[in-house]
């Protein structure tokens, strides 16, 4: 067969001959199944640090996503999805266990989630799935090997986090993947988190841009790029705002322009392996009956408030992208009335695999909002974060309310969306403010704290 005859299904099954051999080294040969593949097959695309904006997709003009823009033109993009909490570690317990990290034990990067808590591996192998996973996984106390086949780039899990290989043993998966059963493939891309990495190294200020930049190639500094709000107003912030004034307090607007290019060519790197994936995908036998879901942890400050990172509840750090591609693809469209949470993911990903929910998952199915169904649908959502205490948010409104503090924080999403005015002394606002206190004491009246 000649080279120009060949598929380029067939030309990744040869060139990801001796990825597939790394990849599934470990793991042993995914075969010997029973049941006909009759269920969607579930790929779950998660992103490290992914700021929910950073999508040329969804008009931001600082950054090239051709592969993340497919997802968006084929699916269901929901604008106010939030991260159960804003840090790496309970956020992605909450994907794998539909409980908040607060139930699971699991409420920042230095604790652990508890054995008694079922995950998205364990579930979906018992229930017909063959799981696999590859990729930044992160939740301590919990192995995935005893949840997922792993796929890594080395048989003793050297490289695990390294995107280029984490596309790669999924390119191989696809091409070769010969099992009767459906799968549930779970890939954890890293980047763009290390962005913040490059922070902490370059906390000198910059006096020549590199690579030929000028600072016409730079995005603006956002408009709540001021401290003084953070500072007069969210003490318990402060604390976070101290750390990041350490590393950065040399950096000039300039300096922080050019940590924000940094940050969108991560994104940039992330999305190009994301499109080896998706390539992948369309080129098997599975093209046509795959949920896809992408979303993030958390997102990053991208120098809102003069911060980096994460930890707190604004919105650049909370809100995260969330897309939804049924089996077949649909026409794209935005989903802006709905406000989701990462503890709708495990609920969704059992709905649509036509299995019962996991016990006491705290979130609901988007299956209903993603088929076009009316659904009576929450009023809020919660996010929590260890650092500064609990959010509540509705489609209109957002509360932060800080641990030990006397100051509540309330936004009008709609007309503050940079959250730059505090309404909770608003004599205007004190029904709301009231509300949403409720909403917040409902939710946390039916934790099950382990």
């Amino acid at each position: 067969m000649s080279s120009r005859s060949m598929t380029r299904r067939q030309f990744m099954k040869g060139a990801t001959a001796g990825a597939a051999g790394m990849a599934l080294a470990s793991t042993g040969a995914f075969a010997n199944v029973q049941a006909p593949r009759t269920k969607p097959n579930l790929l779950f695309i998660h992103a490290d640090q992914q700021h929910f904006g950073a999508i040329s997709g969804l008009q931001c003009p600082y950054v090239h996503t051709p592969n993340i823009d497919r997802l968006v033109e084929r699916g269901v993009t929901f604008t106010q999805s939030y991260s159960s909490n804003p840090i790496c570690c309970p956020a992605r317990g909450t994907w794998y266990t539909g409980r908040c990290g607060s139930e699971t034990g699991l409420v920042s990067n230095e604790t652990r989630m508890g054995p008694a808590f079922p995950d998205l591996g364990q579930w979906f192998s018992s229930r017909g799935y063959e799981a696999i996973y590859s990729g930044k996984w992160h939740i301590p106390g919990r192995d995935p090997s005893t949840s997922f086949r792993v796929m890594t780039s080395d048989p003793s899990g050297q490289g695990e986090h390294c995107d280029v290989m984490v596309s790669r043993s999924a390119q191989a998966f696809l091409a070769d993947y010969s099992g009767d059963k459906p799968f549930f493939l779970s890939l954890g891309f890293l980047q763009p988190h290390d962005c913040c990495y490059w922070a902490f190294s370059n906390g000198d200020s910059i006096e020549k841009l590199p690579y030929g930049l000028t600072e016409r190639n730079l995005p603006p500094l956002p408009k709540n790029f001021s401290t003084k709000f953070v500072e007069a107003q969210a003490p318990a912030v402060q604390t976070w705002l101290g750390l990041v004034k350490g590393w950065v307090r040399k950096w000039t607007p300039l300096h922080w322009r050019y940590y924000m290019w940094s940050y969108y060519r991560q994104v940039e790197m992330m999305d190009a392996e994301i499109g080896r994936v998706l390539d992948a995908l369309e080129d098997s036998r599975f093209a046509d009956n795959t949920l896809l879901v992408f979303t993030s942890d958390h997102g990053d400050a991208l120098a809102r408030r003069r911060l980096i990172q994460k930890w707190t509840l604004y919105d650049e750090t909370a809100r995260v992208p969330l897309i939804i591609v049924p089996p077949g693809g649909a026409k794209g469209r935005l989903d802006t009335s709905h406000v989701i949470s990462g503890l709708d993911i495990a609920p969704t990903l059992c709905d649509y695999a036509g299995i019962e929910r996991m016990p006491d998952a705290r979130g609901a199915s988007v299956k209903p909002l993603v088929d076009g169904r009316s659904s009576d649908w929450r009023e809020f959502v919660v996010s929590e974060a260890n650092l500064t205490g609990r959010m509540v948010r509705t489609p209109e409104y957002k509360l932060i309310s800080y641990k030990g503090e006397e100051i509540d924080q309330l936004f009008d999403m709609r007309a503050d969306p940079w959250e730059m005015r505090n309404l909770a002394g608003d004599a205007g606002h004190a029904d709301t403010l009231k509300d949403l206190r409720k909403m917040l004491a409902s939710w946390e009246s039916r934790l099950v704290i382990s």
